[in-house]
């Protein structure tokens, strides 16, 4: 009998146990390295609670000048501080600002931001107190952002010798050995093509994808050597290739249908969850509005606009039939019609019945939020991927596409009506809200999954054998040199006999003249 209950007791944990394991309460130790700004860190830990809630400990390297915000919530995951020489997110968006106002173009603009990116990942990678406290952890899995700014940073996990997973904004095709058409895969990064260019249009988008594999302006040359001279070289191709798993916030339904291989996964927006009550000040203000609500924001950082932009801003606003909660350090001519804030719920608000429009700089975390409440967008892109993001709402029919910067008052009241007020545009919206909840659910618990698996089960077997060659050999350039190779010799050998032939000819005819 005695037996028998200690039977049923060992039987009971030994299901417990496998219970737990299924649960992926097998708990990992997982460090997250997000690009060090506001809506970068605010992804990551989204994702580093959703993995928390699967019973994994979870930290997160927060830079001093995000860290200080008073709407992180450090909830259900450990900081780990950064200090920065300075706050780059405010050098980069304060001179990409400038450089928007002052109407330079885009690509010129990206380019005056690299240096000081560049900047923020070397001091990551030379911080040796940081390295070490992250070593300390002794981390099964560390999580980058996908994002080319940050593409430097995978040689940390390399130094570290610990396995690391990519989640973030960008299909790189080139990152991640994914075969391809350059004439069906628009670029994001500073481009407003679409799936369907036009022959122009093709030109480009190769040269581009063609320039990228030789030159990457995010990532200088032999990061391996420079940063972990100790280690053996391994080059950035390589080093990208690595990643056990790439977790991209994409999907066919927002964007367009891309191929992808078994480590790639596209999730949708990670930062899209169930709205939450709001705040009762702002409550009580949207429950007043008798017509509906505009949300107008220009990202995490942009608080301040030149104030001819602000002076239109305010006289539309007064127009419209709609009350307006406008994110900005403005102070609002008439708060019961217009409210302004230094911080906003952007979900929640986007979640309120009464939200009809979303006027946004399409930065990602905003646009997948919109989709997945389903608001119609007045987009105003000011910086990088912006742009694309805005084409392929106005494409899809989610919403209109205006320039901030010369954009009428009469335009911009005009565009918002028809945005607000125009069917098509909530119709198409809604529908394609109910494929993504259908089809990704919550993003943030799918990216956990993943990352949970890769630490339960590896990433090897899903890795193909074009992420574990040289690039080279990826591009099969070993393989055409030997073909040119061929041809030339065959050439130089058919020359060869021809120009015999041909003195033997003249020879013989030289001896019967």
């Amino acid at each position: 009998m005695q037996k028998m209950r200690w039977t049923v007791w060992i039987v009971t944990l030994w299901m417990l146990t496998l219970s737990l394991q299924d649960l992926g309460l097998d708990a990992k130790r997982v460090v997250f390295i997000p690009t060090p700004t506001t809506s970068h860190t605010r992804y990551h830990v989204k994702v580093a609670r959703a993995l928390h809630g699967l019973g994994h400990q979870a930290w997160v390297v927060v830079p001093d000048y995000v860290l200080g915000h008073t709407v992180m919530d450090t909830d259900n995951f450990t900081s780990i501080p950064c200090r920065m020489s300075e706050n780059h997110e405010a050098v980069v968006i304060d001179n990409t600002l400038d450089g928007y106002f002052a109407g330079i173009d885009n690509d010129k603009n990206m380019q005056k931001a690299i240096p000081s990116i560049l900047k923020m990942c070397d001091e990551i990678l030379r911080n040796r107190e940081l390295e070490q406290m992250i070593g300390d952890i002794q981390p099964d899995l560390i999580v980058l952002d996908n994002v080319p700014l940050s593409y430097t940073l995978t040689v940390l996990p390399y130094k570290l010798q610990v396995p690391f997973a990519m989640v973030g904004t960008v299909y790189d095709a080139h990152a991640m050995r994914i075969p391809y058409s350059s004439a069906v895969n628009p670029l994001q990064m500073g481009s407003k093509a679409s799936d369907d260019m036009t022959f122009i249009e093709r030109v480009k988008n190769m040269f581009m994808h063609m320039i990228l594999h030789v030159y990457h302006p995010f990532m200088p040359r032999g990061v391996a050597s420079t940063y972990a001279p100790e280690l053996p070289y391994i080059s950035n191709s390589e080093l990208l290739a690595r990643a056990e798993m790439w977790l991209v916030e994409m999907d066919h339904i927002l964007d367009y249908p891309r191929p992808t291989l078994p480590n790639v996964k596209l999730i949708g927006g990670t930062v899209t969850e169930h709205a939450k009550p709001l705040p009762p000040e702002l409550q009580a203000f949207m429950g007043s509005a008798t017509h509906g609500v505009v949300v107008v924001t220009f990202g995490s950082s942009v608080l301040g606009v030149p104030k001819h932009i602000s002076d239109k801003l305010f006289h539309v606003f007064q127009k419209l039939p709609y009350k307006v909660v406008f994110r900005s350090n403005l102070t609002s001519p008439d708060p019961d019609k217009v409210v302004t804030l230094k911080w906003l719920p952007q979900n929640d608000l986007l979640g309120h019945p009464k939200t009809k429009v979303f006027v946004s700089h399409c930065g990602k975390n905003g646009q997948y939020e919109a989709l997945f409440h389903a608001v119609p967008l007045l987009c105003t892109p000011i910086f990088a991927e912006q742009y694309y993001n805005s084409e392929r709402i106005r494409r899809k029919g989610f919403g209109e596409v205006v320039d901030l910067r010369s954009v009428s008052q009469e335009e911009l009241l005009s565009r918002i009506l028809t945005v607000a007020q125009e069917p098509g545009y909530k119709q198409a919206i809604s529908k394609a809200s109910t494929l993504f909840r259908q089809q990704y659910g919550v993003p943030m618990q799918e990216a956990a999954k993943w990352l949970d698996h890769v630490m339960q089960h590896g990433g090897g077997y899903m890795r193909y054998a074009g992420q574990k060659m040289p690039l080279y050999q990826f591009l099969a350039l070993d393989v055409f040199a030997f073909v040119f190779g061929l041809g030339a010799l065959s050439c130089a050998l058919m020359y060869c006999c021809v120009n015999m032939a041909c003195r033997c000819c003249w020879r013989g005819k030289s001896k019967t003249d």
